[in-house]
């Protein structure tokens, strides 16, 4: 028997931005070892009947499923939770779908159906497609004129404290969407605009959830010269607004240098450390 659906929404923004993640639901994923995933980092942290889920989720995102779904494996509330932040964190490139859905369970109570929500319409879909690809297009080819991978990603940390201000308005504000188009965004469309950025150049790069100043907040970490670094662009774009000047405060700093004020996520920490200054 399934019951009613039950509306999961993420935290909303606060103050300086939402984050997709709480610790509390991350028992069951394996904190062992890092996540050595290239790309799909998160993927490669799941188990089993999480990645057949995230793959099942992925499937219907791209197909714009307005419908509700049964599951392939049924899940815990917690084994869903992860697996759909998963997805989310892993890929940037997915803006029409929003970080809020709804879901079905059993007298068990496993999750077994599941319904997206989506902050475009389809029949907006293809300009939408278009108004953002050319965003992206028109990053890379300015960065790519750089020689460097170090050059490139700090033309892209540029371009995008150009194209957007720090403004929690619409719909879209957690994708990015919002930072390239829109032109207006929070913290989770800044990191996931130059996560798919960096992504596009060849430039390893991972959203990361947690908290900076004790609110929730999300950056990034980019592998450059076989380094791992953080950049938090919403806290170095903050400080161009204020101060009318380009910020590197947060660009490619190690764990210890943002310490005091930032602190992974459970399930970001997993992803590979920040230890070169």
């Amino acid at each position: 028997m399934i019951t009613v659906f039950k509306k999961n929404f993420l935290k909303i923004v606060s103050i300086i931005c939402s984050v997709l993640l709480t610790a509390v639901l991350l028992l069951n994923c394996d904190f062992d070892a890092y996540a050595s995933g290239e790309i799909y980092i998160y993927n490669s942290i799941l188990t089993s009947d999480q990645q057949t889920v995230y793959n099942q989720v992925l499937d219907n995102i791209v197909k714009f499923n307005e419908d509700v779904f049964k599951l392939s494996v049924p899940l815990t509330h917690n084994d869903l939770y992860i697996t759909m932040n998963a997805v989310y964190n892993d890929h940037p490139e997915l803006f029409w779908v929003n970080t809020s859905y709804r879901y079905g369970y059993n007298s068990n109570n496993m999750v077994v159906q599941l319904k997206l929500s989506y902050g475009i319409a389809k029949r907006d879909y293809a300009s939408a497609s278009l108004a953002f690809n050319t965003a992206i297009d028109n990053i890379v080819a300015q960065a790519a004129a750089y020689p460097t991978d170090l050059e490139r990603e700090r033309a892209v940390h540029d371009i995008i404290c150009d194209l957007a201000t720090y403004k929690d308005v619409g719909q879209n504000h957690q994708s990015a969407y919002s930072a390239l188009v829109d032109g207006y965004s929070v913290c989770a469309g800044y990191s996931r605009a130059f996560q798919i950025a960096c992504q596009r150049l060849g430039i390893v790069c991972y959203y990361v959830t947690g908290n900076a100043n004790g609110e929730d907040h999300a950056w990034n970490i980019v592998c450059i010269g076989g380094n791992y670094y953080n950049v938090d662009i919403t806290g170095d774009d903050t400080i161009n607004e204020a101060l009318n000047t380009y910020s590197y405060q947060y660009f490619n700093v190690s764990d210890s240098q943002i310490a005091h004020n930032h602190k992974r996520s459970q399930l970001s920490a997993m992803l590979p450390a920040c230890n070169t200054l």
